[in-house]
């Protein structure tokens, strides 16, 4: 059971749905001569509790944003059409892609998984607005293109909360589908502490 959503207004809203992943992808590694398959969301140790497209779409997002929002919110390159559909359904249309996370390994060296077509080592935090969000940018000089090292399964880089910040300011946010605490960040999520 999803914990209910804040009785509060937000300028701004980060988000990062567990998406279900459907088919498979093939791994590097072989076994008896054959590729491995692998969904994201049940590979051992890394295993978390994915959503419906419909629960994800029905969340009342709309009833938290402020007059002015601007919403981040984490896909991959596969259910980008879900996420479109997603941000309509929460009041806060596609504007841009707000960051590309280029992934690195401890080691420096580019992340690179297999996909169904090409390599995969990047995701996408689009960017969706409603009202006058867009007069609320502080700064005009935040890059999108972060990279930094991957960490758990899932877990995003703090690097891109701070920029979210510098971009539009110290102005009521929330995390949504958060797993632990951020300074000035209220948190709302299954994995979210108390």
């Amino acid at each position: 059971m999803s914990p209910s959503f804040p009785d509060k207004k937000y300028n701004i809203i980060y988000a990062d749905p567990p998406w279900h992943f459907s088919g498979g992808i093939r791994s590097s590694k072989k076994v008896d001569g054959k590729f491995l398959f692998y969904t994201p969301d049940t590979t051992v140790g890394a295993r978390y509790d994915t959503m419906k497209e419909q629960d994800i779409i029905n969340l009342p997002v709309n009833s938290i944003t402020a007059d002015d929002c601007v919403l981040f919110m984490w896909t991959t390159d596969a259910h980008l059409p879900l996420a479109l559909k997603v941000m309509e359904a929460w009041g806060m249309p596609y504007k841009t892609v707000g960051f590309v996370w280029n992934k690195k390994e401890n080691t420096g060296t580019q992340v690179c998984y297999f996909g169904k077509w090409t390599m995969k080592g990047t995701e996408l935090c689009l960017l969706g607005a409603k009202g006058r969000a867009n007069s609320m940018i502080q700064s005009h000089r935040v890059r999108g293109l972060v990279e930094a090292t991957r960490g758990v399964h899932s877990q995003k880089p703090d690097e891109v909360r701070r920029r979210i910040v510098e971009l539009m300011g110290d102005i009521p946010r929330i995390e949504l589908f958060a797993r632990d605490n951020a300074d000035g960040w209220d948190v709302w999520g299954l994995e979210a502490p108390e």
